[in-house]
């Protein structure tokens, strides 16, 4: 853990305004690492398309859709734990 993680998380312990805060600034950073991710994930679907035999699309396809589901999926679970970390009831 870094040193400001550190001293937020001791913070944040003090004031409860404060976790909420952390945990939104780590969402922030988080998605968008994510939207990075998934912007470059798309590229390179998009080149393996212009190389890609006729026959193969539909595959290429499927594997790409699948990858995006899954993505979104793991990053609106992470999205999940960081409200209940502030706090956030019933989510």
């Amino acid at each position: 853990m870094a040193k400001e993680d550190t001293f937020l998380a001791q913070l944040a312990g003090m004031n409860p305004a404060l976790k909420v805060y952390e945990a939104w600034m780590r969402g922030t950073t988080d998605l968008m690492a994510f939207a990075a991710k998934r912007f470059e994930k798309d590229l390179e679907f998009q080149k393996s398309l212009i190389t890609a035999k006729p026959q193969d699309l539909p595959h290429l396809q499927m594997q790409f859709w699948q990858g995006v589901l899954d993505d979104y999926h793991e990053e609106a679970g992470r999205m999940v734990s960081y409200a209940r970390e502030a706090g956030v009831p019933n989510i």
